[in-house]
């Protein structure tokens, strides 16, 4: 009877969530509009009013209304915004605990104010998250004035603050981080002051936190209360595939050894003669042949330590060694910098510093690369972004692509998907997909196009998947005379100068997923005559809500503005999920079915990634709620 309650208040909670209440926000706008006449002086005794109806009634709907009218004046008056219906609409679904769907352009940032107002006011913290620090510190900039009107004090998280400053930021009604902040803070608590069974602790340390942990470092978080998740689908989706660690360093020991000694001998085996690649789950798998040729190698190295006569270990390391040479590409899923491995993360295209692929897989990245090697760190504490973000009594999240994942998010995080309508009509326009049979015909293509739009003088953002795709792409402009900007993982301390050009006349830019996320292109009168801002991406990604993300950057609140892709037959997308009997189906199409096969051909590689990931993710949250399990069960 449990599971069958669960599955009907689940499907009415989500239907009741699509029903987009017009009267209420329409309702809270003319009362925000009778306050226009107010003095400040009987505004702030009005702010005074709502804010002891909140905290007493927080949960009744009327009591909401009154506050989101009046933080809907004070925007007005602090940011010089007048909010929109469907920005209401949008705060009214963060207050209920939703996910709300707005496009790209609409002001989730300006939105966020009236949810969080509520649960500041309550006093016990309220952590408005989102992917980077500069979102954060942006953010945190846009809003403060109005919230300073309201009564609600604000702090902010940034990489390198003190335990000091962290503390005090937490303290705040009101604290802007990056996600990464608040995971890894939390455990660094748990390492100064970890959970202990007993409802006496846990209430402690929800209400009010210890100044000092028992092993004499400072404990920041005062709990975790309420939420507002900026870019949801990023953080609680994507992130969620790897769990947050924190490590110690492991020792030095001969595990390096025997990590370069695979490293050289992986050089001799051959792909699809010693081993076969299983590309859709990123796994090497020795054949009988690689493994006599293996055997044979050890036999004939006598210098070899005594542990590589173990055949399955022995058989462990090749496989991790060829696994790091054949699926983790420099320029891809991890950069160089300063003689170290640094991984960058799929979704956004951003560096993850600290991070460590586990089980040996970053020392043989290591090995492969030929830089130091760094021991294998121990783990201290951990724990999963499913799990972490669950903690809190209150959810909500933004995002302009959630649909696609809307089942992921309830099911994890019991937070139902509210698309919410834009405000004024799109007027971006789509081309039709360029399909071209090798990538040096797509990439040609794509420089043609840049420089012939370039040359009107509107700008044009090239959208790339990988590092090493944007660095060529912006070489090749630059050969053609092309002037361009390049925003990718080794330029991100310059993001905020680039984005803020990027929508002048003449301006070309060229950028991984980093300007998919948050960012906004703002066009001047010139470009906006021009048809506002070109979207030319090269590739399609292995999810439609990241292309769409891309597409986003043109077309902003009902700005002009064109998305254009080109595509080839050798896309790193079409080569892992392309079937190979498709392939060959669409190159033999007639001409009058060549746009539609090849439309099926990609949608279909797309929904075979996006299920791929889905069953990716699902994995990962079993694992770490297994784990979650088991420890508690030993810690008891």
């Amino acid at each position: 009877m449990d599971v069958v309650g669960e599955r009907v208040w689940g499907w009415w909670r989500r239907q009741r969530a699509k029903r987009l209440d017009w009267v209420r926000a329409r309702a809270i706008m003319h009362s925000a509009r009778e306050m226009e006449r107010l003095s400040d002086a009987a505004l702030d005794e009005q702010i005074s009013i709502v804010r002891a109806q909140a905290v007493v009634e927080r949960a009744i709907p009327m009591a909401v209304d009154r506050a989101f009218a009046v933080g809907y004046e004070v925007i007005r008056r602090e940011l010089g915004l007048s909010l929109h219906p469907e920005q209401v609409i949008g705060a009214l679904a963060l207050s209920e605990g939703c996910c709300a769907e707005l496009a790209t352009g609409e002001g989730k940032t300006v939105t966020a104010i009236l949810p969080a107002a509520i649960d500041g006011w309550l006093g016990r913290g309220v952590h408005v998250i989102t992917v980077n620090d500069y979102l954060a510190r942006r953010d945190a900039a846009t809003t403060t004035p109005a919230y300073r009107r309201l009564g609600i004090s604000v702090g902010l998280l940034q990489e390198g603050s003190t335990p000091l400053e962290r503390r005090e930021a937490y303290m705040c009604d009101v604290t802007y981080a990056a996600d990464k902040q608040i995971v890894f803070d939390h455990l660094r608590d748990r390492l100064c002051a970890p959970l202990q069974p007993r409802l006496a602790g846990l209430l402690l340390d929800q209400l009010c936190g210890a100044t000092e942990g028992d092993w004499g470092r400072l404990v920041v978080q005062r709990g975790l209360y309420s939420a507002i998740v900026d870019e949801a689908d990023s953080v609680l989706i994507d992130d969620a595939i790897t769990p947050a660690i924190i490590a110690s360093p492991g020792k030095e020991g001969e595990g390096e050894t025997h990590i370069r000694i695979a490293t050289l001998l992986a050089q001799r085996f051959t792909r699809d003669v010693d081993y076969r690649n299983d590309a859709m789950r990123r796994r090497v798998e020795l054949t009988d042949a690689g493994r006599a040729r293996l055997a044979e190698l050890v036999e004939s190295e006598r210098t070899l330590p005594a542990f590589w006569s173990g055949p399955r270990r022995r058989e462990e390391l090749m496989t991790l060694a060829l696994g790091a040479r054949e699926f983790y590409v420099r320029g891809e899923d991890y950069i160089v910098r300063d003689g170290e491995v640094m991984i960058v993360d799929r979704s956004t295209g951003r560096i993850l510093p600290g991070r460590q692929w586990q089980l040996g897989l970053h020392q043989a990245v290591q090995a492969k690369e030929g830089v130091k090697l760094t021991p294998e760190n121990q783990v201290a504490a951990r724990t999963s972004y499913q799990g972490f973000f669950q903690r809190y009594a209150r959810l909500a999240g933004m995002t302009g692509t959630a649909r696609e994942v809307a089942h992921e998010m309830y099911e994890w995080y019991r937070m139902p998907v509210v698309a919410i309508p834009t405000h004024r009509k799109v007027r971006r326009t789509r081309a039709t997909d360029r399909v071209h049979e090798t990538e040096a015909e797509k990439l040609e293509a794509v420089v043609e196009r840049v420089a012939t739009v370039q040359a009107t003088g509107r700008p044009i953002l090239v959208g790339t998947w990988s590092v090493t795709a944007s660095e060529k792409v912006a070489a090749m402009l630059t050969a053609r005379g092309v002037e361009c900007q390049l925003l990718n993982a080794m330029q991100e301390t310059r993001e905020a100068g680039i984005v803020e050009k990027a929508g002048e006349l003449g301006h070309v830019t060229v950028a991984t997923n980093m300007a998919g996320r948050g960012t906004d292109i703002r066009l001047t009168d010139a470009t906006r005559a021009l048809g506002g801002l070109l979207v030319v991406a090269t590739e399609r990604h292995d999810e439609a809500r990241v292309d769409r993300q891309l597409a986003g950057r043109a077309g902003r609140q009902g700005e002009p503005g064109r998305v254009e892709f080109f595509v080839c037959f050798e896309d790193r997308l079409i080569r892992q999920h392309g079937p190979g009997w498709m392939l060959r189906l669409v190159r033999r199409l007639p001409p009058a079915l060549d746009l539609a096969g090849k439309a099926a051909l990609w949608w279909f590689c797309q929904r075979a990634a996006e299920a791929q990931w889905v069953a990716t993710r699902a994995q990962a949250a079993r694992a770490e709620a297994w784990l979650d399990k088991a420890l508690h069960s030993v810690t008891r």
